[in-house]
């Protein structure tokens, strides 16, 4: 059991405790201290102290012989056997200890409720949403005399401002804020999911007068432009007008049952519409680049140009499928060549990817996009092949195909155009081939809990959603994330995850929780195309804040890249992550905050990701960024302005 397990400095732990409770007597500028027989008791108690450190985190049980449990009589003023994880632990106790209202923490730490455990004073503690909501009401923040109870955040909740968030829900409201800040000198930030890292909305000195607006709420007094609308339905291309608030899953609540799909989409549909056009938002499709290149027509109201309603081209996918290929090894090595050769291969066969790698095992997964093209049903079935003269008849259409389980040979004549199968028990494992059968649409998906190597072969693409189940799975997601647009993601309402990740990273498990995240990517995947078939992947919630630092770099230098992190010192805790996609000419003029020096072609758009976890350090995910980041810049890497970079030293004293 993690909780079980202490840091390995528990010792210096303690006499930093000692230290600061004044137990300590020293000497000073050569100034002579008299040993006194007190100071030869707290000598002696210090001693014992230490000894008494080499039986932390041992087992013991309250049962055990009270001479020998915990050190014995010599340690019970330090230590006490824990009644929940029968391990020896201090009185009070240390940081990464556990602890409640009764196990009482040291001087300088408290008991975190998320984890469970003893943590510096100082260390935050993430809250559920909720909570964090209630905790804006207590505040009013003000500028050119607009007032709100909301400030902005970002959807980490790394960065707080003072700024106030306003939600006009129609065009008198929305100009009506205009106005005012126009008049009082503010700057209007227009605010989505808040994904954004600071700098875009929120400015880095507390001035007020940046006024943030949100259109989570607000619908265009054009009924034209009001809700969601298909221009040109039942064109293989066609148009859709969308609210600018509106999150990419409730535009995908209205294109996805009708087979309609942005021609490139994000990873997550928690985004503004306005948010993805408006700055600079990639997809992953293999030869395609910002989002904002398939935008035909705009909505605008001035004064400084708010995006109020989108018109963005969608493509009809009547066969669109979207899974992950096996977590593999490089066939050729680890070398620049076997990572063209991978990477080209999924390029021919997919139209888009997004692509994991484990920087210890070297391991890459790839979550991929394709168009299935419909296949011709045989003209006869199995049952009308039977055995004559020798072979199976008509020989035309049928042919000897023994399975295991055969009783005859008329049971072993099948027909050589074969169907393709609609479920996972069509994909047993065929013991000769060494594979799973019908390996153009099943492969090997090992789960927890499979016990034969037929359990584990699946379809490759299982039979998407109806449109019907497609339909009540985006009212579902829609009802159970109304804030979606308006702070992204729920941060912090999963407490047992929280609690695990938050006792692993206090005995070196950040691996281990890479590990665990990678492998937990298929099942994620195969969750999101049972729901909606859409191409999304982000979860609705995650258990802590995530910093992402984001870069564009050259294609053809990824490798070189990738290389050189997997030889760093690496502590984050979640996958490296990229997408490849393409810039021409014109992409660099279509946004103001596309990023700068930016060339025509392939580029991988690079995201470095990790939790910040309580107790592990923001200090060390940032000092992480900063080594990444230096190897980006050296590879002629420019920065995703909506992400994390311009990472740096402090020198502030």
């Amino acid at each position: 059991m993690l909780r079980r397990q202490v840091s390995a400095v528990a010792a210096l732990l303690i006499l930093m405790a000692a230290i600061i409770a004044g137990a300590i007597l020293y000497t000073s500028h050569g100034t002579t201290t008299t040993t006194t027989a007190e100071d030869n008791n707290t000598r002696h108690l210090l001693n014992t102290q230490s000894q008494c450190t080499n039986f932390s985190n041992t087992q013991c049980s309250l049962l055990d012989d009270p001479t020998t449990r915990c050190g014995g009589p010599e340690c019970e003023s330090f230590l006490e056997c824990d009644i929940q994880t029968h391990r020896c632990v201090s009185k009070p106790r240390q940081y990464g200890e556990p602890c409640d209202k009764i196990r009482r923490c040291g001087v300088g730490l408290r008991c975190s409720k998320p984890c469970g455990i003893c943590v510096y004073e100082m260390e935050e503690d993430i809250l559920p949403v909720e909570e964090e909501e209630d905790d804006d009401e207590q505040t009013v923040a003000t500028a050119c005399g607009i007032s709100s109870t909301h400030v902005f955040r970002t959807w980490g909740r790394v960065v707080r401002s003072d700024h106030p968030v306003v939600m006009p829900t129609n065009d008198d409201e929305l100009k009506s804020i205009l106005l005012r800040a126009k008049e009082g000198g503010c700057k209007v930030r227009p605010s989505g999911s808040t994904h954004s890292a600071a700098g875009l909305v929120a400015e880095a000195t507390s001035k007020s007068d940046v006024v943030v607006v949100s259109l989570d709420r607000y619908i265009p007094s054009d009924a034209n432009w009001a809700t969601p609308v298909l221009m040109n339905e039942g064109a293989n291309t066609a148009s859709v007008k969308v609210p600018a608030g509106f999150t990419q899953l409730e535009l995908y609540s209205v294109i996805r049952p009708k087979r309609y799909f942005l021609p490139t989409q994000t990873a997550g549909f928690l985004f503004t519409i306005a948010g993805v056009v408006g700055s600079f938002v990639h997809g992953g499709s293999f030869g395609d680049g910002p989002i904002h290149n398939h935008v035909q027509a705009m909505r605008v109201m001035l004064w400084d140009g708010i995006i109020t309603a989108v018109e963005l081209t969608v493509i009809k996918r009547s066969n669109f499928r979207f899974g992950t290929l096996p977590s593999q090894s490089l066939d050729a090595g680890w070398n620049a060549a076997g990572f063209d050769e991978y990477i080209n291969g999924i390029r021919k066969e997919y139209t888009a990817a997004e692509f994991f790698m484990n920087p210890h095992t070297k391991e890459i997964l790839a979550i991929v996009q394709k168009d299935l093209k419909d296949v011709a049903k045989p003209s006869l079935v199995d049952s009308d092949c039977v055995w004559s003269w020798f072979q199976c008849q008509p020989s035309s259409h049928c042919s000897y195909q023994y399975e295991f389980g055969d009783w005859s040979v008329h049971d072993s004549c099948r027909t050589i155009v074969r169907p393709p199968p609609t479920d996972d028990d069509e994909c047993g494992w065929d013991y000769k081939a060494h594979t799973c059968r019908n390996s153009a649409y099943c492969s090997y998906q090992y789960k927890f809990g499979d016990l034969t190597l037929d359990e584990s072969c699946g379809l490759i693409y299982p039979p998407p959603p109806s449109v019907s189940s497609m339909k009540d799975a985006y009212n579902q997601l829609i009802n159970d994330n109304p804030l979606l647009g308006v702070t992204g993601v729920a941060v912090g309402n999963k407490r047992l995850e929280q609690d695990g990740i938050c006792l692993a990273s206090r005995i070196g498990l950040e691996r281990v929780l890479l590990e665990t995240i990678h492998a937990t990517i298929p099942s994620l995947v195969r969750e999101a195309y049972d729901r909606t078939n859409d191409g999304y992947l982000v979860p609705v919630s995650l258990p802590l804040r995530t910093p992402l630092l984001g870069y564009l770099i050259p294609a053809d230098r990824l490798f070189a890249v990738l290389d050189k992190i997997t030889k760093l010192n690496y502590v984050l805790s979640i996958p490296l992550e990229w997408r490849l996609i393409s810039f021409d000419n014109n992409d660099k003029e279509s946004a103001v905050l596309t990023p700068g020096d930016i060339q025509s072609g392939e580029w991988a758009a690079m995201e470095v990701v990790s939790n910040e976890i309580p107790g592990f350090t923001p200090d060390e995910w940032r000092s992480q960024f900063l080594q990444i980041e230096t190897i980006l810049k050296n590879a002629g890497g420019v920065p995703h302005t909506g992400k994390y970079f311009g990472m740096g030293l402090d020198d502030r004293a």
